[in-house]
């Protein structure tokens, strides 16, 4: 049977993309895109680059509030996940981020598959080499396919190089 939490977090992860998603369509979400690629073009078109500010912090923060909530609940939380745990999940997303590209969801999303395949694999067909390589090597292999895959792409698999032109 499925916990009532993981169906809960489920929905509410759903209703938070989908409302972040139908928020970017909105004036002040084309604003708010405006103002991420090029500040001095949205002051210049009249938007309020500090008023913009203002509500990315707010809907940045009310997001984390809402994983922090569902993070809390069980069977995650409380006596299942602790505040260091966070460092857990940001050293595993670092990689996934940067793998993927900066300025890409998409990539992201990409990059965190090839880190979990990569990391399933180095903690499933190379623990017969646990002698020879130790026994942390599972924790370093997503750090490893993300340089790897930096020397191939600087910006990134789904990165933009940015131009500037004075």
């Amino acid at each position: 049977m499925i916990a009532w939490s993981y169906i809960a977090a489920i929905a509410m992860a759903a209703v938070a993309f989908l409302g972040t998603w139908r928020f970017f369509k909105t004036r002040t979400g084309v604003a708010m895109r405006a103002t991420a690629f090029d500040q001095e073009a949205a002051l210049a078109q009249g938007i309020n680059v500090g008023r913009i500010f203002a509500i990315a912090w707010a809907a940045g923060a009310v997001l984390a509030a809402i994983s922090g909530i569902f993070a809390s609940m069980p069977p995650w939380g409380p006596a299942g996940m602790a505040s260091r745990d966070g460092a857990f999940f940001a050293f595993r997303a670092l990689p996934a981020v940067i793998l993927g590209g900066l300025d890409s969801a998409i990539g992201a999303l990409a990059g965190g598959l090839i880190i979990g395949f990569a990391e399933v694999f180095a903690g499933q067909y190379l623990a017969s080499y646990t002698g020879v390589l130790g026994t942390g090597y599972q924790q370093v292999v997503p750090y490893i396919v993300m340089l790897i895959g930096l020397l191939v792409r600087p910006y990134g698999m789904f990165g933009t190089e940015e131009v500037r032109r004075v």
